[in-house]
């Protein structure tokens, strides 16, 4: 329509197309027209034979998809297509027990090293008191390192070949965080304890807690993406859990060594 008469077709006809075969994955076709600002890409079988086309309006309904099944793998809950409240109360429990079993049995181990650790938290009970505040603070910053990794490999922000750049640059955001996190909550739990040998263990403790759970939160999808899996799977309720055991374990060991306990 907008070439000169006297061009030929062979003239005006793009040589190289770029196209999407019956098996690719409706996610990598989406990125292939969201990419290059297509309406439509041509799908074609195993013979490079046209068998159909994709449209922008199709990519939309994909990417919904897509995003809406990535949600629910972050938050550890099996997806489902059914509208929310169409879908029976007993299947949605289903769909939620199963992480939350996983769950439950990893979070014994934080248990184990807290039972472990019973003698100096009978000689100072005031350590138990900042328990729930280190792993928290920890849970929190890995949350907040696997979703800006997960979300960049979802998009190709982030390329797996940069996974030790990516790696390095949230271990330092942690630490930074660490050390402006650190220092608060060392002068509040001197005010709340009186005790500085206490304090001090917190503090230096919240720091390293926050530098691992910058590390698990940015290498562990990663290392999913590496062996096939969705990174999504390695969500924000798995990552705070072993941010929890580790975390409880660096934390009494650092306050046994402050103490010369």
């Amino acid at each position: 329509m907008v070439a000169q008469p006297s061009q030929t077709i062979g003239e005006i006809m793009v040589r190289e197309v770029l196209y999407v075969q019956t098996g690719t994955d409706q996610e990598e076709v989406a990125r292939i027209i969201q990419r290059y600002d297509f309406l439509a890409v041509p799908v074609v079988d195993t013979e490079q034979r046209l068998v159909g086309i994709v449209t922008v309006d199709d990519v939309i309904d994909i990417l919904e998809q897509e995003t809406t099944e990535d949600i629910y793998t972050l938050g550890g809950v099996q997806s489902g297509a059914d509208n929310y409240f169409q879908t029976n109360l007993v299947t949605v429990a289903r769909r939620r027990v199963v992480w939350l079993s996983v769950l439950l049995i990893t979070n014994t181990a934080t248990s184990a090293v807290i039972r472990s650790q019973q003698d100096i938290l009978q000689q100072v009970v005031a350590l138990a008191a900042f328990i729930p505040l280190l792993i928290g603070t920890g849970g929190n910053v890995g949350a907040q390192s696997s979703t800006v990794v997960i979300r960049g490999l979802n998009t190709d922000e982030i390329r797996i070949d940069e996974g030790l750049r990516v790696i390095r640059r949230e271990a330092t955001a942690g630490l930074i965080l660490g050390l402006m996190l650190g220092v608060v909550v060392t002068v509040w739990a001197y005010v709340l304890q009186g005790n500085l040998a206490v304090a001090i263990a917190v503090g230096i403790s919240l720091v390293a807690i926050s530098v691992l759970a910058s590390l698990a939160g940015s290498t562990l999808p990663f290392l999913f993406q590496l062996v096939g899996f969705d990174p999504a799977l390695m969500s924000a309720p798995f990552i705070t859990t072993v941010v929890d055991v580790l975390g409880v374990l660096i934390y009494l060991n650092m306050a046994r060594f402050i103490l010369n306990m």
